[in-house]
């Protein structure tokens, strides 16, 4: 029998970055070569709008560059949101799940979560939804619920996650009943 309090599990998932996004990044570049191009003809005016147009596309492309970090210590689950541009990074504290307070944890779109869903759903006041998976169609996620904790207090929380076996097999050292997930080894 392992200590709860000696568990210490880090792990970083990486989202995956629409397909909206990068329409949105090449249209971008691709303002650049035009007022790049208009430069040669018209001069200084068309180099400020292109060179402001490249530097809105970094900053724009560093906001859109989300990672989530899940961390595990103890019962303790808390996942911080990176993003922003390498040198101006910001993180953000995020989600805090106390684990001793899980309903369930199982695959999304599975049975064992119709109960949980309903009561959630039903619950006032109103639940919390935080997505911190991989937004990623070819990696399924799976869906957590709990009892908040800290301001959350009272409310269920409702959470997609991006469940790795690393992750999954802390999960069912602490959840041992809870937990319904099968993740293939990567």
């Amino acid at each position: 029998m392992t200590n709860l309090d000696s568990i210490c599990y880090r792990e970083t998932i990486e989202r995956k970055i629409q397909s909206h996004i990068r329409v949105i990044q090449v249209m971008l570049y691709l303002s650049v070569a035009i007022f790049t191009f208009l430069g040669t003809m018209w001069g200084f005016p068309m180099l400020v709008l292109s060179l402001g147009t490249l530097f809105f596309t970094w900053y724009f492309m560093g906001l859109a560059k989300v990672s989530y970090e899940y961390r595990l210590d103890g019962a303790m689950l808390t996942v911080l949101r990176h993003s922003g541009t390498r040198t101006r990074p910001k993180t953000e504290d995020f989600l805090h799940m106390d684990l001793k307070k899980l309903v369930v944890l199982a695959d999304e779109g599975v049975d064992i979560l119709d109960d949980a869903e309903a009561a959630s759903k039903a619950a006032v006041p109103r639940r919390i939804t935080y997505d911190v998976s991989a937004h990623d169609a070819d990696r399924g996620c799976a869906v957590a619920y709990c009892m908040g904790t800290g301001p959350e207090e009272g409310r269920w929380l409702k959470v997609y996650m991006q469940v790795t076996p690393g992750l999954l097999s802390y999960l069912n050292m602490i959840c041992r009943d809870k937990v319904h997930i099968y993740v293939e080894g990567e």
